[in-house]
């Protein structure tokens, strides 16, 4: 992942910042805005932070801002813009137990092949009574298998059950995902992953879009101050 994803770097920071992209990562950042809420000067945790697109909204909040990400030519980019991040994987996670309020991903759980390690050092890393908020591509009508039309309408096409990695297929568009692969990921994969690590749901939001079908699913879970999670096999 982190050798895909280093040879796009500097092209996908120009698309998500100031090319075809952009109009798509500010909704993003509305959806995190709503889910997520204000930061009183708590550390939050970008996890899968890229070049730090979402970090000025997080600022925003009020949140102080620390970034990982596996790609090192991303978090080179990160730094270039004053961002404080360091390179290291989600399922191990360079930081102690217990020691962000928040953490927040934006568009990245098509990245991984299985989302519960991912969830679980979340879990880790968060507060008791901490928040995790998931914004991605919307698991019923913006993934993989789902084509769109001229008035926002969509089709669902067969492959939307199956949990499995997409490397090629006329449905990926020409961004990001044509050049290093999608994980298609339905929607109970995403849910039992975020309730299988010992989050509790707290509130789903949909993107605020001008179209009838939404985009983006935004998930806010809190680790509870007294509850374990469950184990990992």
């Amino acid at each position: 992942m982190r050798q895909r994803y280093d040879e796009f770097a500097d092209w996908y920071d120009t698309y998500v910042t100031s090319g075809i992209g952009l109009p798509f990562a500010r909704s993003a950042d509305r959806l995190l805005t709503r889910v997520l809420g204000p930061g009183e000067d708590r550390l939050c945790l970008d996890l899968g932070c890229g070049g730090g697109v979402h970090v000025p909204a997080l600022r925003e909040l009020g949140w102080q801002v620390i970034g990982v990400d596996i790609s090192v030519r991303q978090v080179e980019i990160a730094h270039r813009k004053g961002i404080a991040s360091v390179v290291g994987s989600a399922t191990r996670l360079p930081l102690a137990d217990r020691s962000v309020d928040a953490v927040a991903t934006v568009m990245t759980t098509t990245d991984f092949d299985d989302l519960r390690p991912v969830f679980a050092e979340a879990y880790r890393v968060l507060r008791p009574g901490g928040c995790l908020v998931v914004v991605s591509a919307h698991p019923c009508f913006g993934g993989a298998f789902v084509e769109r039309d001229a008035d926002g309408s969509c089709v669902v096409h067969a492959g939307y059950r199956s949990h499995q990695r997409v490397e090629q297929h006329p449905l990926l568009g020409n961004g990001i995902r044509s050049r290093v692969g999608v994980v298609n990921v339905p929607l109970p994969v995403l849910l039992n992953a975020l309730t299988g690590s010992g989050f509790v749901l707290q509130e789903t939001a949909e993107d605020d879009g001008d179209q009838a079908i939404p985009d983006l699913l935004g998930l806010a879970a809190i680790r509870p101050l007294t509850t374990e999670p469950n184990q990992i096999n």
